[in-house]
Formats: C-alpha cells, structure tokens, sequence
C-alpha cells in the first residue's frame, strides 16, 4: 500500500467490503512487526455513501491518524498512560478526509503530549523501517504515522507539526511531510500542545501525494482557493530558491551538507533560478524564542494533568511542562513580541515567489544508543512554527549507511501552493523518494521474513 493511487477504489460494496476486510487485516498483522499504531480498528471509520463519488480524493483510501487527534469510536490517548478518552465525534479534519472518501485505519503512535522530537513514549516506539534490525529513533512526534508509511502499512497519514513534528519523523523516516499554513487546516478536535503553533499536516511518500492527502483535509472553500493557487503556480515561473551559505548552516552532520549543496546543484539544472544568502535571524535564537511561547502554552493546556503527582506521566515530560509554569506574564508577552520581530525579519526575505531551502534535521536518523535529550532536534524546523510559514520536507539524499538525507522548501504564510508546487517539480526530476521507497521494501521484507 505504497499510493494513494494504488488504493483508491471505486467498486460495488460486496467487492469494496471484501478488499477492505482484507486491508485491515494486513496492516493488523504488519503492524505486530512495526509498531506504528497504538490501536488498529477492525473496521475502518468510512461513509459509504462517498466511496463511489466520482470527484472523491481518497475512495476507500486508509489513513494513519496521529493519537492526538480524534476519531469516533476509537481511544484517543496522547501518547500517555494516563488518558484514555473515548470521543462520540470526529475532529474537524476527519470529517474532511470522510467526506472525500477516507477509510480511518487507526490511531498511530505520538510521543506523550507530542513533547518529544525522538520518537519514543510510554505507550510504545515505533520501528523506523530504514533499517529492518530496529536501530534508529524515528523522530517524533509524529512517529506512528511516518513508520505506518516509510512500512507500507498505508499509503498516507496525518500528524501534527507544533516545531516540526511531522517535519523530523518525515526526514529520519525518509518521507514526505507537509506543515502547512496555520488555520488552514482545523485543529477542533487535536489536543492542543500550542496554539500558537499546532497545524495538522499530512505525510506520505511524495509531495504529489501529500498535496492530495493536503487538499482532502481543507474546508470547502479554502481547498477552492487552494487548487486555484496551485493552477496559478503550475502556468508561471518557477520560484527563486534561496540557499544558505554554510556560516547560517552551523553545524551539519557531513553527509547532510552534501547532500544539500547537490541539491543546490540540482535545483539549478531543473531551471529554478538559485541565490545563496545568510540567514538575517539565528536558527537557535528562533529556537529558543519558540521553546518559550510553546512551554507556556504547554503547560496552561496540560496543567490539571501536570500539577497532580499522582499522575502517571513521564520524568522529564512533567519536567519540561512545569518549566513553561515558571515563566511570568511580562516574559511571555516579550517572547510574542519578540515572535513578532523574528517574522518581521524572516518574511523580508520569504517575499512572494521565494522559497527558503534549508535542512529538515541537521543529521540523519540517529542509533537507539546515542539518545540525547539535550539535543534541539527541531532547529531548522521550529522557526518556521515561529514565523507562522509553511514548509515541505522531501527526501533529497542517502548516506553512506542508506540513512535518507532531507531538505525542507519553507514559505511565508499562505504560500502553500508556491512550495508545494516547487516540491512536486523537483520531485519529478529527481529519484531519492523511490530509492528510499526501494529501500524501505527491502529492508521490511526483512523484517516480515
């Protein structure tokens, strides 16, 4: 079940029952070897009545949902022991992705709270199918989903990208990940970590696919707007694509800054016209900015939960809520203002028709054995939650060890269409995704014997 395509059926319901039984039955047992869902339904959550819609996006498609998000008639558990919720009512964006067609598979797995860009929680760890021996984190928070499609498990899945959340599992799992403008897509119905920052996004195999998956997750009349826009992107020239000279890069694992000045390289000879420039604001003073405005909101979300010891949540996740509990009224309202500064300066240089090219993770995946919780993992990723932009994250490279390398084309707010549509042209002309893709077979065949 690697495409959207490949899955998407149009067919009389005794034939369309039959094959959906057997679906689930599959991703039941290849999830037993994977772990990318926390729970598996027996029945897809579906309208029947929008299967056979000849304009459907996703006829009978199944689609991975992060455990922050809500589905009727399955748990919704945070990635923690202590919450078990049993909602009677789809989060918005269900309902969006039902209504076009979607079978719901299941809940996949998320760290708790969706505090943590490794990939681990209470609740479980998912395999990272780059390597069928189970050696690497697979990035998080949106760890279930980015394992259930680098798997095979389904063709598309939904996460959620508070500091590149669905950015970093995508990058270490050699996917592609979508974090879209905020309020584009509904978040009623998503726990909230920050509100300032949380978007649901969609991940797949490639950019064409996540904009499919992108397109069924928006209201009506925003989805209008966006397929003009893309229509529009597709009849003018293609965008500038600024680069970063390597003083603004700081410090990359080597393979990472190789592959990203190949792809330099090759942008150029696909026919975007290319400028190297330094970044006008640093990636760790963004960072940081964005850690405040986020542990406050965390912990104002979380308080009832956080502030009772005799809940059962993890060490450190307690910890790093009660951090955002210290900071006062003044301080917070000097992070916004200091959000504000930082967009001010990063939108004169995200002016329409450029595109930021940057890193997705500044290493590939990195070995069970070198956790470091001190590590910001999300430094190239976060100020994009800061700034309020858009960004796509593609497989652009492999390592020496087969490890996918990843790059992210960032935009200003609303400018959705202009990067994806670049994402979908350099894919066009490029083949990482199906080597990795490749990759992810032969290393599941492997692991499934």
């Amino acid at each position: 079940m690697d495409s959207i395509d490949g899955c998407r059926e149009q067919k009389p319901d005794s034939e369309r029952d039959t094959a959906t039984h057997k679906r689930m039955q599959a991703i039941q047992a290849r999830n037993e070897a994977v772990r990318a869902f926390v729970h598996v339904s027996d029945v897809p959550a579906q309208d029947p009545s929008a299967f056979n819609h000849p304009h459907a996006l996703l006829a009978n498609v199944p689609i991975a949902v992060k455990d922050l998000i809500d589905v009727a008639g399955m748990p919704t558990r945070l990635g923690c022991r202590a919450v078990f919720r049993e909602p009677t009512e789809h989060a918005a964006v269900i309902a969006s992705l039902i209504a076009q067609g979607a079978a719901i598979a299941g809940k996949s797995h998320t760290t708790e709270f969706a505090m943590s860009g490794w990939g681990v929680s209470p609740l479980g760890r998912p395999l990272n199918p780059i390597d069928a021996t189970d050696i690497y984190f697979s990035g998080g928070s949106s760890n279930g989903s980015a394992s259930a499609v680098a798997a095979g498990l389904v063709p598309a899945a939904l996460g959620t990208d508070t500091g590149g959340s669905v950015r970093i599992p995508s990058s270490w799992c050699g996917i592609t990940g979508l974090k879209g403008s905020p309020g584009w897509v509904s978040t009623s119905g998503v726990a909230a970590l920050s509100q300032s920052f949380d978007v649901v996004g969609p991940m797949a195999r490639t950019a064409s696919e996540a904009g499919r998956l992108y397109r069924a997750m928006l209201p009506v009349a925003r989805r209008t707007a966006f397929e003009n826009a893309l229509s529009k992107a597709a009849q003018h020239a293609l965008p500038t694509l600024i680069f970063l000279d390597d003083e603004s890069l700081g410090d990359l694992h080597a393979e990472t800054r190789a592959a990203y000045r190949a792809s330099q390289a090759r942008c150029e000879t696909l026919g975007f016209p290319i400028t190297v420039q330094p970044i006008p604001c640093s990636f760790a003073d963004m960072a940081a900015n964005w850690a405040g405005i986020s542990g406050v909101e965390g912990y104002l979300n979380n308080r009832q939960l956080v502030d009772d010891p005799s809940t059962a949540l993890d060490d450190v996740v307690r910890s790093n809520f009660l951090q955002g509990s210290k900071t006062e009224l003044h301080e917070y309202l000097t992070l916004l203002n200091g959000a504000r500064h930082y967009r001010e300066q990063m939108e004169n240089l995200l002016v329409p028709g450029h595109v930021l090219v940057v890193p997705t993770t500044s290493t590939p995946a990195i070995k069970l054995t070198a956790f470091d919780p001190q590590r910001t993992l999300g430094i190239f990723t976060r100020f994009v939650n800061l700034i309020q932009g858009c960004a796509i994250a593609m497989p652009n490279g492999m390592a020496a060890d087969a490890r996918p390398t990843s790059m992210q084309f960032v935009g200003a707010y609303g400018q959705d269409a202009t990067i994806l549509h670049a994402a979908i042209q350099w894919q066009a002309h490029t083949d990482w995704h199906e080597k990795i893709r490749q990759h992810h077979a032969e290393q599941m065949q492997q692991r499934l014997g």
